[in-house]
């Protein structure tokens, strides 16, 4: 993993599908982001598939309103129980598959790539009723939270 010049990072316009300069952010807990940021964790479970594979999106820390890092989803596919028993470390949750079924409907494993943290502070604004998603983040670093919340 890499870690990211955030000054560098913001002068570039990471440019979405859409043609916009704004990407989405993926909302998770922040024991289950420290091992992603760490590289430990590659793998992300979910209820369902997702249509944002190949595009650079947030993480963004759950309760904290941080933006902590960016990748890219490589893939996402239902997971089966052949696939969990090859792919359960990566997933770093000591979970059986019957167990992993009882979360969730239709498991659906998510491969991450291309994780880099985000050293500097970043918050960003969490719309009510966002649980797995926010559409569009534009993050804003401390500094200029700052100035944005004092006026100077």
């Amino acid at each position: 993993m890499r870690k990211k010049n955030t000054t560098l990072y913001q002068s570039i316009r990471i440019i979405n599908r859409k043609g916009s300069d704004l990407i989405d952010g993926l909302i998770i807990k922040k024991k289950w982001l420290d091992l992603i940021l760490s590289g430990k964790k590659t793998l992300e479970i979910r209820g369902c598939s997702t249509k944002k594979t190949g595009v650079p999106i947030y993480l963004l820390e759950s309760g904290s309103r941080r933006v902590r890092g960016t990748c890219i989803i490589q893939s996402a596919y239902p997971i089966s129980c052949s696939d969990w028993s090859e792919e359960q470390e990566n997933h770093c949750v000591d979970l059986s598959y019957r167990e992993l079924k009882e979360q969730y409907k239709t498991p659906h494993a998510w491969i991450l790539t291309d994780v880099e943290s985000i050293e500097d502070v970043w918050h960003y604004d969490h719309p009510n009723g966002a649980v797995i998603w926010v559409k569009d983040v534009s993050p804003v670093d401390e500094m200029q939270d700052e100035r944005l919340r004092y006026g100077y």
